[in-house]
């Protein structure tokens, strides 16, 4: 009887390490999933705060976009009245359709002519190059 109960109480020992040994096999392993999902709620925390940035970056370009097609649209109306009013003009006086229809003299044809500049690097280039104006021909005005 007393082996028997010794080799119950060893059989029941041995169950608990190893029941013992598997608790502890897991607790590692709820505490490498835990530190897991923390380090995913980051990342999740993180890439949610850039998509709202991102939202409020659109958000803000759209609008800026709206404004800009509205500007166009009162430029290009602006233009077309002009134009008319031009016209307009022609039409109802001979010496300003003489005036209009004239060329523009040598001295402004150059001042307007620029070569064709694509960003500020290459206007300062073009800057940087003495480009003197040049002298007229007529009387300083006083």
């Amino acid at each position: 009887m007393m082996r028997t109960l010794t080799v119950i109480l060893l059989v029941v020992i041995v169950a608990l390490g190893v029941q013992s040994w598997r608790l502890s096999s897991a607790h590692t392993k709820i505490d490498a999933q835990q530190s897991a999902i923390k380090a995913q709620g980051k990342k999740l925390t993180q890439k949610n705060s850039q998509l709202i940035a991102l939202n409020i970056l659109t958000q803000t370009n759209s609008r800026a976009q709206t404004q800009l097609y509205a500007a166009a649209e009162q430029n290009n109306r602006l233009l077309r009245d002009r134009q008319r009013t031009i016209e307009e003009l022609k039409r109802e006086n001979e010496e300003f359709r003489r005036w209009a229809g004239a060329s523009l003299p040598d001295a402004v044809i150059r001042l307007r002519q620029r070569p064709a500049l694509t960003g500020g690097q290459s206007y300062r280039e073009w800057m940087s190059q003495n480009h003197p104006v040049p002298p007229g021909t007529g009387r300083p005005t006083q």
